[in-house]
């Protein structure tokens, strides 16, 4: 008696097990799981308290856009008259800018100990290390990364800054319109031996700045025709509250702005007054 012959379709071979879809199921609640830890351990690189005293105020937004951010901020006392801090922002989203903001905060040196001295780095040099640094490790999938870096004396109130690729500081003061503080600096981990410009200005009580990465941008303002950088009117509208009024309206206008999930992107914002 003849073997009957067993025909198998292409269907049969590229059909998944009939348990695949469960299995689906498992792995991606599995890696929304891992997200969230991710995200928890990134939180914990985030300032626990912020340095307030009796001259200056601080306060912060850090909304990720998903459970982990390409945004990363720090504010840090450096002795008992300086004080740094930046927001920095890797280019792109999820996991592989989450990865590179942990490198920013470790590679981001403000001041270098040696002995028992210290020498305090100035913000053009804080920027064009760190450059150096995302330069030299030569990162595949077109990592970059921006930044703005300052630097506060608590005693004489002089500000110095400098920034890469990243939206420009703004200074706020009674009875004048914002504006920004601008310098010039490319991306973060393009050009090994870029160089970064040095800015520097007097801070006064009742002055008040804002740093915020590119999620923000258009809630604080956008260029015009002419190439000029125009402040939305929401945004001109709460420049003269203090900083607490300030940041909780600026956290309602981006909550309350409509953006399409495609479009969704991380939002931080640090905001100090001198008081």
């Amino acid at each position: 008696m003849a073997e009957t012959e067993q025909i198998i379709s292409a269907d049969d071979i590229i059909q998944p097990p009939a348990a695949a879809p469960a299995v689906e199921r498992e792995l991606a609640e599995d890696t929304v799981e891992q997200l969230k830890m991710a995200g928890q351990v990134q939180r914990s690189f985030l300032p626990g308290t912020l340095p307030d005293s009796n001259r200056l105020r601080w306060s912060v937004i850090f909304e990720p856009a998903d459970w982990v951010s390409g945004d990363i901020y720090d504010v840090a006392r450096l002795d008992e008259t300086h004080i740094g801090f930046y927001i920095a922002d890797a280019v792109g989203h999820s996991m592989p800018a989450a990865l590179l903001t942990m490198f920013l905060k470790q590679a981001l040196v403000m001041r270098q100990t040696t002995g028992n001295d210290y020498r305090i780095f100035e913000p053009a040099e804080v920027i064009a290390n760190l450059n150096q640094a995302m330069a030299a490790q030569q990162l595949t999938g077109c990592l970059f990364a921006t930044c703005c870096y300052c630097l506060l004396d608590t005693e004489t109130l002089k500000l110095s800054f400098a920034r890469a690729g990243h939206p420009y500081p703004i200074l706020m003061r009674k009875d004048k319109l914002p504006e920004q503080l601008e310098t010039m600096g490319g991306l973060l981990g393009v050009f090994e031996e870029s160089e970064f410009e040095h800015g520097e200005i007097q801070l006064d009580p009742g002055d008040k700045l804002f740093l915020y990465s590119d999620g923000c941008e258009s809630i604080v303002g956008a260029c015009n025709d002419d190439g000029g950088f125009v402040f939305q009117q929401d945004f001109s509208a709460i420049t003269t509250a203090d900083i607490d009024r300030l940041m909780g309206t600026f956290h309602d206008l981006v909550r309350n702005k409509e953006v399409k999930p495609a479009e969704k992107d991380d939002v931080t914002a640090l905001a100090l007054e001198i008081l």
